[in-house]
């Protein structure tokens, strides 16, 4: 009875040490993040080297794109010619000079540049990047972003003529027409659509002007007025050979007659005239006469009786105008003279009479240099080229500036041109074009 009431205690003493002992479960949630966002283009900034013409651009110029990617999961970036579409009024270019590159990383993606250069053709110019460039960590894809540069990209030449109105006074207002909006140019009057300019002339003149489109491209025009009276200036060369030959300023070379016949002839005299609306000293000269007879010798001109001298006439800071006392009648006109015919002749001797010329000094002589200068430089220049047996033209000199390749070389032909000051340097760079040629 005792051994049953034992084991008895004994086994409900082991279920309560059993129910003492119960395991702890602890369960840990975790957090997922779910990306259901695409990759985001957007453009920041367009660049065009084109600068104040921003809406046009020819091959010559660069365009720069700059992009922002939103997106923090990037897993791949394909930014390259095959996902970057350049197209130029509808049609895709192949041959452009396209250039990526990473600008920043942000916090929320990164920015690249898209360079663009060599870009042909003409139209509006759009870029396309295509859809799978950028890829996130879920695999997901940007969408096609269609680039809508607002630059029109123009290779064309613009087309232009010249139209001569003329106008009370002898004047001619030049109308420059162009088939597209031109640039302004210094000194003359744009329209209000850009497609036209207007300047006014006095005199005749020829020269090239650049004009430009938008785009930048380039065309050397040439402007050639022919109708305008309102000062009229005229310039002669004499050659014993060939006589009086002259110019009227439109691209006219005095002397151009003895320079086709033979280079060894030499300018012995230059003569000119001017009419019209300004003073009789609105235009002045001097020259430098390199004779036979030497220093301070004195000559006469052979055919006109002007007096002339070794050296720089009328004297080295002097200057000769259609006010001075000896004018010369040619042609039944009065003219200014410097130097004289006769300097090539042999047995020619000075007003004294003394050292007669001998037959191997012919073609020695005459003028070597030219100095033109203005009464007023307000409105207009005076530009001059000389051109020297052996050399060709020589750089191109203005207002007073001396026009001479040495004191021992005399010139064979030469031109002048009056010019409103806003076109001096288009007539110098144009004539410029000939230096060390013997273009005529």
């Amino acid at each position: 009875m005792i051994i049953t009431f034992f084991i008895i205690f004994i086994i409900g003493i082991t279920k309560i040490v059993n129910a003492k002992y119960i395991t702890d479960k602890q369960f840990c949630a975790i957090n997922l993040s779910i990306d259901r966002h695409k990759p985001f283009i957007e453009v920041l900034d367009i660049q065009n080297s084109n600068l104040n013409y921003e809406g046009y651009a020819n091959r010559n110029h660069t365009i720069e794109i700059k992009i922002k990617i939103t997106e923090k999961y990037i897993k791949d970036i394909y930014l390259d010619k095959e996902h970057i579409k350049v197209k130029i009024n509808g049609q895709e270019i192949k041959d452009v000079l396209v250039n990526i590159k990473e600008v920043q990383t942000i916090q929320e993606g990164k920015i690249y540049q898209i360079q663009l250069k060599e870009l042909l053709g003409d139209g509006k110019l759009e870029v396309h990047i295509l859809e799978g460039t950028v890829i996130d960590t879920s695999n997901l894809k940007n969408e096609k972003k269609e680039i809508k540069t607002n630059i029109i990209i123009d290779n064309t030449l613009p087309k232009i003529k010249l139209i001569e109105d003329k106008i009370d006074g002898g004047k001619v207002n030049a109308v420059i027409q162009g088939n597209e909006k031109i640039r302004e140019l210094e000194g003359w009057n744009s329209s209000e659509n850009k497609e036209q300019m207007e300047k006014i002339f006095t005199n005749n003149i020829s020269y090239e002007l650049p004009i430009q489109d938008y785009a930048g491209n380039k065309v050397d025009f040439s402007v050639n007025i022919t109708q305008a009276t309102f000062i009229n200036i005229e310039y002669a060369s004499h050659n014993s050979n060939m006589g009086w030959t002259y110019g009227y300023g439109n691209y006219d070379i005095a002397g151009s007659n003895a320079v086709r016949l033979d280079l060894k002839f030499k300018t012995e005299a230059i003569a000119f005239r001017i009419t019209g609306n300004v003073d009789n000293d609105f235009v002045q000269a001097n020259s430098y006469v390199y004779t036979h007879w030497g220093v301070g010798s004195i000559a006469k001109c052979s055919s006109s009786n002007s007096i002339f001298n070794y050296g720089y006439n009328p004297g080295i800071e002097l200057y000769k105008s259609m006010n001075s006392s000896d004018l010369v009648t040619i042609q039944g006109k009065k003219y200014f003279q410097l130097g004289g015919s006769g300097v090539n002749a042999i047995n020619y001797t000075d007003i004294n009479g003394n050292n007669p010329i001998t037959a191997d000094s012919v073609y020695k002589y005459g003028i070597c240099g030219i100095k033109m200068r203005l009464k007023d430089y307000s409105q207009f220049s005076i530009v001059y080229q000389v051109l020297v047996s052996g050399i060709g033209w020589i750089e191109t000199s203005s207002n007073g500036q001396e026009c001479m390749y040495s004191n021992v070389n005399p010139i064979s032909a030469f031109r002048i041109a009056l010019i409103p000051n806003s076109e001096k340097q288009y007539v110098i760079n144009t004539w410029n074009k000939d230096v060390g040629t013997y273009n005529l």
